[in-house]
């Protein structure tokens, strides 16, 4: 693990069989009394450090070993912080093999959603992962590319507690006492104030989705993967269909591509089917190659060459379309790279209309969208951890309603510094822009968010903002470009934090 240097620190837990624990660090033995079934063991600050190992006693000994004692930072958001190295690397990929850094490393808080007002949400038993070779691409990529940066010039352990959630809410992190200032919230939040009833909600959700993907599927599927079907009519990739358009369908699409190989395939075959709209099952001469349950990842799959041949290939596409628009969003990559050739996938396709619902897909509520469900599960859990400061890059979510998003982040901060009694330095990140591929526009309130990711340097104290705005393709919610906002957020972070 990482914690900070040159402060106090504390070590917390269960106990519910011993008095009192103890703690023992380079010879020095903390103790302290067990209250409730919890202790809290505090250590004096220690200098920036690798390789330690520490013991805790009480009922059973516990051994810690590999201990840094460095800067750590506390990674707040949603799904561009989440974000990992891994889908970043059409354009960091030589950065990213270069990259061994076994003292720059990652916490993951997984919400443990429960939303009861007398429960205690208890952090998950997440390894610290190491940016190293095997493991580097699931860390945070925001995080990284900017320790990367910091650790190069600095040479100190960096910790990242990763608690950002993709498509969470700025009330998702506020404190329930923050939110009756800004509207009512009780209506969205009452529904989930019993024991259990949010993990309740949230697996209906899961099953109402796959109740209706069942639906769509029939026996009969198996003629549509492996040829094209008569009657199959023309389609342009990328391309779109769209309600405007007169095209849409709610249900299932089939497409198809057939390209020619004029070398033998080899054993490594790569499939990159750019951004698809909303979850597919590919194919390529009857086998699947690769599956995405929902719309923004890159729809990248590496598959065995030997399921091609000299010759004739088809790509077969189920594509799912849930709310009945969809398909192959432009400025993204469609090619076929076999170890002899690479043939582009734009241009010409077949598509038939396969079943249709009457309905589209279950709208629910994700957990990270209800007001508080993220303080009570990420935030507060971590209150008596010591930070260095705040990473923070969400606002995506709120585009729709706008209005007071400064004023709820000032408040959201003010109270996190008050509850780990820190007044830690942030760092803001300024969305990029964005045109929504369906509707040809940017969302209504992303210019108004912006604006008041900006102004937050001015109205909350310590407070810096990073742009990320130029750093995106129009029609791309996750750009990839995010070792250069990275480099952008070590330039701050140097002035602000050393």
């Amino acid at each position: 693990m990482v914690l900070q240097r040159d402060r106090i620190c504390a070590i917390f837990g269960k106990e519910d069989q011993a008095p009192e624990v103890s703690l023992i660090l380079e010879g020095k033995e903390y103790t302290a009394k067990v209250s409730d079934g919890q202790f809290l063991i505090r250590i004096d600050p220690h200098p920036a450090c690798t390789g330690l190992s520490m013991t805790i006693r009480g009922s059973e000994d516990i051994k810690i070993q590999d201990i840094c004692f460095g800067d750590v930072f506390y990674l707040g958001g949603q799904s561009n912080m989440e974000l990992p190295v891994s889908r970043t690397m059409d354009v960091s990929e030589e950065e990213v093999k270069k990259s061994d850094y076994p003292y720059i490393r990652q916490y993951r808080v997984t919400p443990q959603y429960n939303m009861a007002e007398d429960e205690v949400a208890e952090l998950a038993d997440n390894p610290w992962v190491p940016a190293v070779p095997g493991k580097i691409g699931e860390l945070s990529a925001t995080g990284f590319y900017c320790a990367r940066r910091i650790y190069d010039k600095k040479k100190i352990p960096i910790g990242l507690v990763l608690g950002a959630q993709g498509g969470s809410t700025v009330e998702s992190w506020m404190d329930v006492s923050l939110l009756s200032e800004f509207g009512n919230y009780e209506d969205l939040m009452n529904p989930f104030m019993e024991k259990d009833a949010l993990p309740r909600y949230l697996k209906a959700r899961d099953e109402g989705i796959a109740a209706w993907r069942s639906a769509l599927e029939r026996p009969d599927e198996e003629k549509y993967i492996s040829a094209i079907p008569e009657g199959a009519s023309d389609f342009t990739v990328p391309g779109m269909l769209l309600k405007k358009d007169g095209t849409d369908h709610t249900g299932i699409v089939w497409f198809y591509k057939e390209f020619e190989l004029l070398e033998e395939p080899g054993e490594d075959a790569f499939l990159y089917l750019g951004d698809l709209i909303d979850a597919d099952q590919t194919f390529i001469n009857g086998k699947a190659v690769g599956r995405t349950e929902y719309r923004y990842p890159p729809r990248k799959y590496p598959f065995d060459g030997s399921i091609l041949r000299k010759g004739k290939n088809l790509i077969s596409v189920r594509l799912i379309l849930e709310t009945g628009e969809g398909g192959f969003v432009a400025e993204h990559p469609y090619y076929l790279r076999t170890e002899n050739e690479k043939i582009s996938l734009t241009g010409e396709w077949k598509m038939v209309k396969g079943v249709h619902s009457d309905t589209s897909v279950p709208v629910f509520k994700m957990g990270q969208e209800v007001p508080t469900s993220l303080f009570k599960t990420s935030v507060r859990p971590l209150k008596d951890f010591t930070f260095s400061g705040i990473w923070w890059y969400q606002g995506e979510a709120n585009s729709d309603a706008p209005s007071r998003y400064g004023e709820k982040f000032r408040a959201m901060i003010q109270f996190w510094r008050d509850l780990y009694q820190q007044n830690l330095p942030v760092i803001v990140v300024e969305m990029c822009d964005y045109t929504d591929p369906v509707t040809g526009e940017q969302p209504a309130g992303w210019a108004s968010i912006q604006a008041q990711q900006v102004a937050a340097a001015k109205e909350v104290e310590d407070c810096a903002v990073v742009s990320a705005k130029d750093l995106g393709a129009p029609l791309e919610l996750h750009p990839q470009r995010k070792s250069e906002l990275g480099a952008r957020m070590a330039e701050v972070a140097e002035k602000m934090f050393y």
